[in-house]
């Protein structure tokens, strides 16, 4: 299997955005997802070439266009299911090329790493671990601009518009780059789980179940310090770079990636 195929084409500029959300402004029946219904029937009667040939259907119909990404995301597990691996791992690499808004991405990399973790590749899953919280990071350092943004713009049309309101009525949870307050709460959320994906607790609960199954847990304390100075050092990441951090203390011998 080429793990890394197509993986870094999502790093690169597109020329179409595509995302793995979208809204249903209407009460119509979606064929799609009436589609899906039916897959996951067939899914639990362990009918699972049947229910991959009905999700294929699915993304060919009308209103598939509304699919969310965990929709898609059903297709490569089942796969998996059928014992069609291969397969399952390219529709997880062109789900990563296609949907390259920092929500799916997010969403993408911890599929990844179920993945591999559900075919025992516990090393790989180490690695796609890590990715996933790099792209976690990346989401939510994306929402901190968009409370700091609506920050800026309500103290813009408070001046604007000369209301006046006590700074005491609201919490203030930090300032943005203009000084402005920050009063929503979703953005210290933000703020804390950016801080806790990145802290060596943090990484170490990520990763130790893996460790512990490929038998190595010891080795934890000094993979996590290392993965976490990497992820606080860097404002972009690398999914080469991180291999290279997994495989200096846990493959010097075996260099997998």
């Amino acid at each position: 299997m080429d793990f890394f195929k197509n993986i870094f084409s999502s790093n690169k500029k597109q020329s179409k955005i595509e995302f793995g959300v979208k809204l249903v402004v209407n009460n119509e029946i979606n064929p799609a997802r009436e589609k899906l219904k039916k897959a996951t029937i067939l899914k639990n009667e362990k009918k699972y070439d049947e229910a991959c040939k009905i999700l294929k259907e699915a993304f060919s119909l009308k209103g598939s266009n509304d699919l969310m990404i965990k929709e898609r995301l059903r297709l490569p597990m089942y796969l998996q299911l059928a014992n069609k691996n291969d397969e399952g791992w390219r529709i997880l690499n062109e789900l990563n090329v296609k949907f390259v808004d920092v929500f799916s991405q997010a969403e993408i990399a911890n599929q990844m790493r179920i993945f591999l973790q559900k075919e025992k590749k516990y090393t790989q899953a180490i690695l796609f671990s890590i990715w996933s919280i790099c792209k976690e990071v990346e989401r939510d350092r994306c929402n901190i601009r968009g409370s700091v943004e609506f920050a800026d713009q309500l103290a813009s049309n408070k001046r604007k518009y000369k209301f006046h309101q006590d700074d005491n009525i609201e919490k203030v949870y930090g300032k943005t780059p203009k000084g402005n307050p920050i009063t929503d709460y979703n953005y210290k959320i933000f703020v804390d789980r950016i801080n806790d994906n990145i802290s060596v607790d943090g990484v170490s609960y990520r990763i130790l179940p893996l460790l512990k199954k490929l038998n190595k847990d010891k080795l934890l304390p000094s993979l996590s310090k290392s993965i976490s100075e990497y992820l606080n050092s860097s404002k972009v990441y690398n999914l080469n770079k991180i291999g290279e951090v997994i495989n200096e203390i846990l493959l010097k011998e075996d260099n997998t990636f």
